[in-house]
């Protein structure tokens, strides 16, 4: 088989794979726990900060990563607001369930990342490097990541203080 083309469908198998799995979980309802939704965002902040560091990127490659980020936050906090929060009436504790849309957010956002990679070419000289305009994308995509991460679990955490303090769930979509 050709490496090339394994190099291409390994890839979208694996991801087909995870996004077939997720879409089968989406349907089920699950605990929402307020107290660790800040704990992937930080997570990833520190894995950005510690990428940034050690390539620190150009005037303009901060100017593109800020506006990464600032896409990144919108759209992850139309996200959040697609993702079902209720309060369970007889336990009192919120739940959470993934909306459809939400999961063709997913999708679109792997498309682009995609179409990113190829139209710019971001795989690895032969030493192993990338060049600057592929750095450049991909610590502008890190940050989209930060931003889209951080303001779902921000409008979550919002979303979910309100329907505990109001006691029901008629804010659920706010």
């Amino acid at each position: 088989m050709d490496p090339k083309l394994l190099q291409t469908i390994l890839p979208v198998a694996v991801i087909g794979l995870v996004l077939a799995l997720r879409f089968r979980s989406m349907s089920k309802v699950r605990p929402l726990k307020t107290r660790i939704l800040w704990i992937a965002p930080v997570m990833l902040l520190a894995l950005v900060a510690v990428t940034l560091y050690q390539a620190p990127p150009s005037a303009i490659g901060l100017s593109i990563g800020a506006v990464a980020l600032i896409i990144g936050a919108l759209i992850g906090w139309q996200r959040g607001k697609l993702i079902h929060i209720d309060r369970d009436p007889a336990t009192g504790k919120l739940t959470q369930q993934a909306s459809p849309a939400a999961f063709i957010l997913l999708i679109g956002i792997l498309v682009l990342r995609y179409v990113l990679r190829n139209q710019f070419d971001l795989t690895p000289s032969a030493d192993g490097k990338l060049s600057a305009q592929a750095l450049m994308i991909t610590d502008a995509l890190l940050l989209f990541a930060v931003g889209l991460i951080a303001a779902t679990r921000i409008e979550m955490m919002i979303r979910a203080k309100r329907i505990l303090a109001n006691g029901t769930a008629a804010d659920v979509a706010a």
